[in-house]
């Protein structure tokens, strides 16, 4: 059988205060409660690229700041291993399973996905689902699992479309790593760059490594330059 090495460190660069802007709001109300255990189950959703993923990673990163264990796991990727390989993420205090809808035609990962809620709730752990849908439209064959996780606190995130949102998650991001770009350059990506949160991360990444040890000040044809890769990711 092959062995699945799962790291519990989060993959994504994100942190809870990054998603500080209005249309976050209801969101970070939800992991709040989910700190406080008002909630064993929270249910996530909202298009591709809405930052989802990042989120997830934010949560398990807020948990491991304070002593517990936490796993995010894409169960997109594990559809071609055993699904024992999931029984392993019992011992974990919080299990953020990221891309749920991608079992829907999957019985036996379903009924895994079932077993791993039971024991994880007889054994007062807390799960985080993310997924393009809301749990209603999930095509899933197992009625006992689509009824769990319809009963899961559900939010939608936001598409982005908040200016608001998106200066609130750059400005966080720039200066949480202590990052100085440019204000043109931050101006421009915020009105003409992408919407949707991790694309806009992305973007932002590309940008911090593009200008790294940049010294001067930028040149009409080096900020013309740099809109024109912004202007790429709309």
């Amino acid at each position: 059988m092959r062995q699945l090495q799962l790291d519990i460190e989060p993959q994504l660069d994100a942190r809870i205060g990054d998603f500080s802007g209005p249309g976050w709001g209801h969101v970070i109300d939800g992991v709040r409660q989910l700190h406080a255990g008002l909630m064993n189950r929270f249910y996530i959703y909202g298009g591709a690229g809405t930052g989802k993923s990042h989120l997830l990673s934010a949560i398990c990163d807020s948990y491991l700041e304070i002593g517990k264990s936490a796993i995010q796991v894409s169960l997109l990727e594990l559809l071609d291993a055993p699904t024992e390989a999931i029984t392993s993420l019992d011992r974990y205090d919080l299990v953020a399973l990221d891309d749920i809808e991608a079992i829907s035609g999957v019985p036996h990962w379903q009924k895994a996905v079932f077993h791993l809620i039971n024991y994880n709730n007889e054994e007062g752990g807390q799960l985080v689902f993310s997924s393009r849908v809301a749990p209603i439209e999930l095509k899933l064959e197992l009625p006992d699992l689509q009824s769990r996780l319809t009963q899961a606190v559900s939010v939608k995130v936001p598409n982005g479309s908040l200016f608001a949102d998106r200066q609130a998650l750059v400005n966080s991001v720039l200066n949480r790593r202590g990052i100085h770009m440019d204000q043109q350059i931050v101006d421009y990506l915020l009105a003409h760059g992408p919407h949707q949160a991790s694309i806009l991360l992305r973007s932002l990444e590309q940008l911090i490594q593009m200008l790294k040890g940049e010294k001067t000040k930028l040149s009409h044809a080096n900020l013309r330059q740099i809109f024109a890769l912004i202007d790429e990711y709309r």
